[in-house]
């Protein structure tokens, strides 16, 4: 199995299957996936669609694909019909894979399509097989294809292989010092690559995994944490933000070490607060920063670092290096801003827009241009400073949105579209007085007109599925 640790014992836990209330040891694991892998088995190396919950089901067809030796891309199995039809219809997947059999399924294949009899697991999967082979054949290094960024709007993929997988996994083992003593659980979907990245970790390591489909504001996600002593928590900016209300001292979690971010810039304030939390129980607070296309993530701020250099997203994660890009040079000068350029193992090969691209190769050889302005301190520590295409134009003047977004923080969640010749922000939170205030703050500072700042009262701001604000939903409701 590829994530299989050769000194953990089979008779060790492995992954909790919280909705039949069972362990599997890894003993259990490894021979039930291979036996999966058997019935996955082709003449040719095949491109395999999995619709994944936060089941055991889905590991399990995860991990049999991988090992099968096919290319699977992990999907949220929430997505509408007319969504899977669309990249069913695109990429003509060989396998599509499920957890679970609805109604759904069946009315977004055609009829190339065989069903198979759920798979002997002991967890009710079901499998669809294409009756006709189709060409091409996705290339012999790749393994795994995410969405970009967790968008379920795009059918474009991340390329990724084995190698990707293994390196990032082993680094993050390695950054977090993950060992065979800790309980992590599933508080992200399993088809967003941090939330995938927690169940390669504790494979990796040896380590325990609950797998759950309850969210962060259900009782029955913390009885799980609380009943099987988990030690670690990972979120997005939005998980926190939940926490914040929720009060980790109210949920009670004396098993609690280690909690790590991700997924986007987190307040400054809320770091803080939860960095606090942490010492005063003897554990650890670490800020990440990743992308899907360098398979999880690239840097790692380690806790003891903390308050000392809050706003930081830390330095490279073991095997990769950071530089920046300034003036068409790569430098680590200090206080040079540049867009953020990463050299390391896990770094994607490419993505992918329909079948005929699952043939390419390496297209990136290790190398991936991240897209987010950055710099460094004198210490070496990196400072993301926003989306290098994150820009809008007000009155011939370039703005940047997530500046826009970082200003306004502190007054609570918001976030910026471009309108026309106007930016238009989206608040949680605030009265016709407070955005009044609002504008004329952005103005001093952005030094642009508070005519060009328009403010749009909302509940909530909509969400992908793995916590991001959707700025697609927000740009339709100009």
């Amino acid at each position: 199995m590829i994530f299989e640790n050769n000194l953990t014992p089979a008779a060790a836990p492995a992954v909790y299957d919280s909705d039949r209330a069972r362990w599997w040891t890894f003993g259990q694991l490894h021979e039930v996936v291979l036996r999966v892998s058997w019935s996955l088995q082709s003449p040719r190396k095949a491109l395999a669609f999995c619709f994944c919950r936060n089941d055991i089901g889905s590991v399990i067809w995860y991990l049999a694909a991988l090992e099968a030796g096919h290319a699977v891309a992990l999907l949220d199995a929430e997505l509408n019909t007319e969504f899977k039809a669309k990249l069913i219809s695109r990429y003509l997947p060989d396998l599509i894979l499920s957890s679970r059999t609805s109604i759904d399924y069946a009315s977004a294949f055609d009829q190339e399509y065989l069903y198979l009899t759920s798979s002997d697991c002991g967890v009710g999967n079901f499998a669809w097989r294409r009756m006709t082979p189709v060409d091409p054949e996705p290339h012999s290094d790749l393994a795994l294809l995410l969405s970009t960024s967790g968008s379920t709007g795009s059918p474009k993929f991340v390329r990724l292989s084995k190698r990707n997988l293994l390196s990032n996994a082993a680094s993050i083992c390695e950054a977090l010092a993950i060992g065979s003593e800790d309980y992590g659980i599933s508080s992200l979907p399993f088809h967003y690559s941090y939330g995938l990245s927690l169940l390669n970790t504790h494979l990796l390591a040896g380590a325990r995994m609950i797998m759950t489909a309850e969210g962060l504001t259900t009782p029955s996600f913390w009885t799980l944490f609380r009943d099987h002593h988990c030690t670690s928590f990972a979120g997005v900016p939005y998980s926190y933000q939940i926490l914040r209300r929720l009060s980790i001292e109210d949920l009670r979690l004396p098993s609690l070490r280690v909690m790590t971010q991700a997924g986007g810039k987190l307040q400054n304030d809320l770091i803080a607060h939860f960095h606090g939390i942490m010492a005063a129980r003897n554990g650890k607070f670490f800020v990440m920063y990743g992308q899907t296309e360098a398979t999880a993530r690239i840097t790692v701020l380690p806790a003891h670092r903390l308050p000392e250099k809050l706003g930081s997203v830390g330095l490279a994660i073991p095997g990769g290096s950071l530089a920046v890009r300034a003036e068409n040079a790569l430098t680590a000068e200090p206080h040079k801003s540049g867009e953020l350029i990463y050299t390391g193992p896990n770094v994607m090969l490419g993505y992918a827009e329909c079948r005929e691209d699952l043939t390419l190769g390496d297209l990136l050889e290790g190398q991936l241009a991240t897209g987010d302005l950055a710099h460094f301190d004198d210490s070496g520590f990196v400072h993301i400073e926003g989306r290098l295409k994150r820009d809008a134009k007000v009155f011939g003047l370039r703005v940047n949105l997530d500046e826009v977004e970082n200003i306004l923080r502190i007054h609570g969640p918001a976030a910026a579209v471009a309108g026309q010749e106007n930016l238009v922000i989206f608040c949680e939170q605030g009265t016709d007085q407070d955005f009044a205030r609002y504008r004329q703050e952005l103005a001093t500072k952005l030094m642009v007109h508070h005519s060009a700042f328009r403010f749009r009262r909302v509940d909530e701001l909509p969400r992908t599925s793995n916590g991001k604000i959707n700025y697609s939903e927000l740009t339709a409701r100009l």
